[in-house]
């Protein structure tokens, strides 16, 4: 039982105001809704079948950006001071378009001249927040305990989010409205912050899952928050499992994601131990991960591994988690979109599991016995069987 307390960046730019604030922890919400891409303006005329014109801008910024090397196949213009470019004989159909130069990080972009043979680019400027080595950590898995690459991993539906009212695990036998009230408050602060606006309005239902052995019990494109005691005898605060769609080896999509937390307030920040983390931070990190991020270490982030971040997001969380979902699921590193029919580099993460002990939880021979007695969920009970 607990007490409650307390924008993908569609934009090809994400506003100023990301770039002013200073950064740091943060618990306040945000409603910054960068431009549609769509809305860019200055675009140069159609330049006819066969040929591909657009406009370049930062990312962050939203300025357009000179002098960037715009390539498809052996064809190459600069851009100008205004950002434009226009490129003769690149042909039909969907374009790999490669952007560079000295001020951007490289970026591979797909291109469907079906959709408009002028085009809205948008590159990562490195004169700016945004921390290569941060968002490795956090979009691909690059923490220095995991080093990996993987490509992105997200959403690209708006799930409906469920807060399992099922009981069975957790120690007072109850998941009281104070509770379902918290996760509802943390849901529709990160949510929009996480996914850069992407998901501005958050579906939120209760429902009592009488198992969750596997993910054969979750509903297609369903987030479920669910409560398990019984993390305390591998000393975890969260576990949370994603699954991606299936359908295609070049996506890298979330389809299901179920995450278990630990319902009782005494593994809790309270009055008589400041030492432990809040409800509403592991809430938040079990969020993020069921939103496809990762593991942080290089920068203040609520997805930090070890120990406490002391909020639900960062200055630099909304920047970077809003870039990545600025970008198609499965953009590899550094900034390469998915091109239809062509080979990929990079491991397509399958289902994803995340396990976070970050904290000495206070146990005891008594609380031990008593969990280990619960009725614990299947997916909960499965993991530690097979891991511990």
């Amino acid at each position: 039982m607990h007490k409650s307390k307390l924008r993908a960046l569609w934009a090809v730019s994400l506003i100023l105001m990301l770039m002013l604030i200073v950064p740091g922890c943060s618990d306040e919400g945000g409603d910054d809704s960068p431009t549609n891409p769509d809305g860019v303006g200055g675009l140069p005329a159609d330049p006819g079948p066969g040929n591909l014109a657009g406009k370049v801008i930062g990312t962050i910024s939203g300025q357009p950006l000179s002098n960037v090397i715009v390539s498809v196949g052996t064809q190459s213009a600069a851009t100008g001071s205004d950002g434009t470019f226009r490129l003769d004989n690149v042909g039909e159909g969907i374009l790999a378009v490669f952007l560079s130069g000295n001020t951007i990080y490289s970026r591979t972009v797909a291109v469907s001249t079906a959709d408009g043979r002028s085009v809205p680019l948008d590159a990562i400027e490195m004169n700016s927040n945004f921390h290569l080595g941060f968002y490795r950590e956090l979009a691909r898995g690059n923490h220095p305990q995991e080093g990996d690459l993987y490509p992105t991993h997200r959403w690209v539906t708006n799930p409906t989010f469920f807060i399992n009212t099922n009981s069975s695990a957790a120690l007072d036998g109850v998941i009281d409205q104070d509770t379902i009230n918290t996760v509802r408050n943390v849901l529709n602060e990160v949510v929009p912050i996480f996914t850069g606006g992407f998901h501005s309005s958050v579906r939120i239902e209760t429902r009592n899952f009488a198992t969750l052995e596997s993910f054969a019990n979750v509903p297609a494109n369903s987030f479920i928050i669910s409560f398990d005691d019984s993390l305390v005898d591998i000393g975890a605060y969260g576990i949370t499992f994603t699954e991606p769609d299936f359908i295609s080896p070049a996506t890298s999509t979330i389809n299901k994601t179920v995450l278990f937390l630990l319902d009782n307030d005494r593994f809790y920040k309270n009055p008589t131990d400041q030492n432990l983390i809040t409800f509403e931070e592991i809430i938040a990190h079990e969020a993020g991960h069921g939103h496809g991020f990762r593991h942080t270490s290089l920068l203040p982030s609520v997805m930090v591994k070890v120990g406490e971040f002391g909020g639900v997001y960062s200055t630099f969380d909304r920047l970077h988690m809003a870039i990545m979902y600025a970008r198609p699921g499965g953009n590899t590193d550094i900034d390469n979109d998915p091109i239809p029919e062509a080979k990929m580099i990079g491991r397509f993460p399958g289902r994803q599991v995340f396990v976070d002990q970050r904290a000495n939880i206070p146990t005891s021979p008594d609380l031990l016995k008593k969990v280990r007695a619960l009725n614990s969920f299947g997916m909960v009970r499965r993991y530690i069987a097979e891991n511990h």
